[in-house]
């Protein structure tokens, strides 16, 4: 699996929230060169599969690095952005000072959800894609679900004893792509579900692959 953020959006440039995917939130001219960038990283990886966010800028950013190349596509909602009706298009500043002062456990507010609920859904997205039979997945996200990952996977191969993020500088750039492997992946998943209150943990898929 080759994770990435997607590139710059206007929404990035002027420092506003934007999680809502129903709201347009196309590239930059940086970001379409970024996405460029990322097509000629990608143009030596046999990819067999895009999942992207539902996001214009996760999707633009896939259109521009798979150009051509005829790769199917899936959209997957729980790679979304955490729904924060209050704050869509303010200044992202207000929103990291919210998340600082009520933390990961409390829903943002007008009907939003926590951050808690939020990996809920990303751990649920890498075990299906992770359940996926394709060998090569490209995944063009945001930068929360990809810096859940990669902590998840520090907890798994031991150098940190609990996935830690931080939520207002995630630490992830624009189309930089991350490889890990199906196991990898899903080791990562297993640390980042241990975090989750049991009433917001994904299903457990019996034997044939539907959830209880």
């Amino acid at each position: 699996m080759i994770l990435t953020r997607h590139a710059q959006s206007e929404f990035n440039a002027r420092g506003r929230l934007n999680a809502d995917p129903s709201i347009p939130s196309g590239l930059t001219d940086e970001g379409v060169q970024q996405a460029r960038r990322l097509e000629r990283v990608l143009s030596v990886e046999a990819i067999d599969l895009c999942a992207t966010s539902e996001f214009a800028r996760a999707i633009d950013t896939a259109d521009l690095a798979l150009v051509g190349r005829g790769i199917p596509r899936v959209s997957l909602a729980d790679l979304n952005e955490p729904l924060a009706p209050a704050f869509e298009g303010l200044p992202a500043e207000r929103y990291d000072e919210w998340l600082q002062a009520h933390g990961s456990l409390e829903p943002n507010p007008g009907g939003g959800e926590s951050q808690i609920d939020a990996l809920a859904r990303y751990v649920r997205a890498f075990r299906t894609l992770a359940d996926r039979d394709e060998s090569v997945i490209l995944v063009v996200a945001h930068a929360l679900p990809i810096a859940w990952l990669r902590a998840g996977w520090a907890v798994a191969r031991g150098e940190a004893e609990r996935p830690r993020i931080d939520f207002t500088d995630p630490a992830v750039p624009f189309t930089t792509p991350y490889t890990l492997s199906v196991d990898e992946v899903v080791r990562a998943a297993d640390a980042l579900e241990a975090l989750l209150p049991q009433a917001v943990r994904p299903p457990v898929s019996d034997e044939s692959g539907t959830a209880p």
